[in-house]
Parts: structure tokens; sequence; C-alpha cells
């Protein structure tokens, strides 16, 4: 998807990551003992392409199943604010450029509030249909 949409439209930006390589807490970012702030992994990537100052697409794509852990804390983002609300207050928005794209196998996990929330493509693992 991202070799076809650059040879037609431009550049993009993307990065991939897997959602349950990490707990919540190391997804979304903490407050330490101290109470300094450490940064998830989403937060970081979706940071690092929200400050990239070109108008090339920006795509975080999220490849791995749904979980009720993670996935809520997602809404916010899904919102029509499109903002990333973290622990620590900060909020990171999603710019006109970013998009987030799940892709995960089915929607097993998903709640009512995220699915209608998501815009859904369906593809079928039936290569004949």
């Amino acid at each position: 998807m991202q070799s076809a949409y650059t040879k037609k439209e431009g550049k993009v930006h993307s990065v991939d990551i897997n959602p349950k390589v990490v707990s919540t807490k190391d997804f979304y970012g903490y407050n330490l003992p101290s109470k300094d702030w450490k940064d998830g992994l989403f937060s970081k990537k979706m940071r690092d392409l929200s400050n990239i100052p070109d108008k090339a697409r920006k795509w975080l794509l999220l490849d791995g199943d749904l979980d009720a852990n993670w996935i809520e804390s997602m809404n916010s983002v899904m919102d029509d604010n499109k903002i990333l609300t973290l622990a620590n207050n900060e909020r990171i928005p999603l710019k006109p450029a970013m998009r987030i794209i799940f892709e995960i196998r089915d929607l097993k996990y998903a709640t009512p509030a995220t699915v209608s929330r998501a815009g859904i493509l369906y593809i079928s693992d039936d290569e004949g249909h």
C-alpha cells in the first residue's frame, strides 16, 4: 500500500508497531517513581511523526491483535478531537497528514466504542472469491 501511494501521491513516512510486544504501560508511557515521565513505544513514535515538518503522509501501522488493555486508550485519538492523551496529561495531536492504520485478524476484542470510531476494510483470506 505504501509503495502504491508513494508512486501516485508522493513520500510516506511510516512506522510499523506490534502493540502486543510490550505491556500497555510500555506502549503508552508511564511515570517513574521519581515522577519523571518515561515515554512509551507508541507515544514516542506518534510524537516523532507529529514533529516531522513536511506535508508528506505519516502512517502509524499497528500490526497485531486487538487487546482491551491497549485499544481503549486509543479511543481519544480516534475521536473527532484526534488527540492522544497520556497519563502525564501530555496531549499529542494526530495532525491532518497523519493516519493510524490497524492491521488485525478480527474484531473479537473490540468494543462498540472502538468499532464505531474506525473505518473498517475487510479483506478475505479466500483467494478465489
